[in-house]
């Protein structure tokens, strides 16, 4: 082989190689430059100091459900729940940003429906790190006569759990 060939091979991989370091290094110096002012926090996580970060806060509850994915239904139970969303318990492996239809069954109460979409899941977590295997949802694109059934729930049983607490 071509002496010239080899030493051109080796400087354009050199050159490249040199790029991605650059390229590396201004991303990672804006990240963190612009990071503390951009930064955009998953729903319901804590910040450093422990403080709930959600929009609206959310309450346990123990609730049966079923998801509608096409013509397939998987019957699931809400762990907790917010105006925002809810966490599902559900061993079946939903895509991430799947959208779905969720008919939630309130205790002493009336089914009714909501969409939700899958915002993050713990199915590839080891087994031992988890608690409840399932998944985040938000509610989205719903009637406001939804969202009007949802307050209703979320109310009643807001109202529940100040009476239990007394």
């Amino acid at each position: 082989m071509d002496s010239g060939v080899i030493v051109t091979s080796m400087g354009i991989g050199a050159a490249i190689f040199a790029g991605l370091i650059v390229f590396w290094f201004f991303h990672t110096f804006i990240k963190r430059k612009l990071g503390a002012e951009h930064s955009v926090q998953m729903p319901g996580s804590t910040g450093f100091n422990g403080n709930e970060m959600r929009r609206h806060p959310r309450l346990k509850i123990s609730w049966p459900a079923a998801i509608e994915i096409g013509h397939a239904s998987i019957k699931v139970r809400l762990k907790d729940i917010s105006l925002g969303g809810a966490f599902v318990i559900c061993r079946e492996s939903i895509p991430l940003n799947e959208k779905f239809r969720l008919y939630i069954e309130v205790p002493d109460d009336e089914t009714f429906a909501l969409n939700a979409e899958v915002v993050w899941s713990n199915m590839n977590v080891p087994e031992e790190k988890v608690i409840h295997r399932g998944m985040g949802i938000k509610f989205v694109q719903n009637t406001n006569a939804a969202r009007k059934r949802l307050e209703k729930a979320i109310a009643r049983l807001s109202r529940e759990t100040e009476i239990a607490a007394v």
